[in-house]
């Protein structure tokens, strides 16, 4: 692979982001089954759940671009993982009260447009000119390749501890994995020379 040469450092945001991408899209694809079965959501409550989940993270999108363009991109990144994980944390150890779950949860929830916005950024910002399809093509490869570690460990934590809620601890830690992958990605990526060998 001709990044492993030529920019090792760009091929690690590559697996961070494969990583933490996997642990946004478990929140919004265990959220719902969360919110059912172990904070007694109705279907039409789950229904409303997700669509104001939805429409956090688009906030979140919207004022996360502000930040970007002031402080760049890795520390929004860093940030809102960060902020994802101590909510998280929370969540593990509060009750299992319907508000707390709402709250928590769209907190969560704000922070998953960041992150997603904020990776496509510093990749826009690696890439040379005449790259883009490239390396945009092996963002979305990279996502897919990594798209089972949440699940197994959300079921690896349930099975562990026999209780529905602490998939959530597996959602976390794959969070965490990339977000301790990311911290000495350069926060200013370089625009790396490919034809390089």
């Amino acid at each position: 692979m001709r990044l492993w040469r030529t920019d090792r450092k760009l091929l690690q945001f590559f697996v961070s982001s494969a990583i933490f991408r996997d642990g946004l899209g478990a929140i919004f694809a265990w959220g719902a089954v969360l919110a059912a079965q172990v904070y007694g959501f109705s279907p039409s409550e789950v229904i409303y759940f997700a669509v104001v989940a939805n429409l956090v993270a688009g906030l979140g999108t919207l004022l996360a671009g502000r930040l970007d363009d002031r402080i760049g991109p890795k520390p929004v990144i860093i940030a809102a993982l960060v902020s994802m994980l101590i909510a998280g944390v929370v969540l593990m150890f509060t009750s299992n009260d319907k508000i707390v779950f709402w709250v928590i949860a769209s907190i969560l929830c704000l922070f998953v447009g960041p992150v997603q916005t904020a990776s496509r950024t510093y990749l826009s910002r690696a890439t040379p000119a005449g790259h883009e399809g490239e390396l945009f093509g092996l963002y979305a490869t990279t996502g897919r390749a990594a798209g089972w570690i949440s699940n197994l460990l959300y079921f690896a934590f349930i099975s562990w501890l026999m209780v529905p809620k602490a998939g959530v601890w597996g959602i976390l830690l794959t969070l965490a994995i990339g977000l301790v992958v990311m911290l000495t990605v350069p926060a200013k990526p370089k625009v790396t020379d490919l034809q390089a060998t």
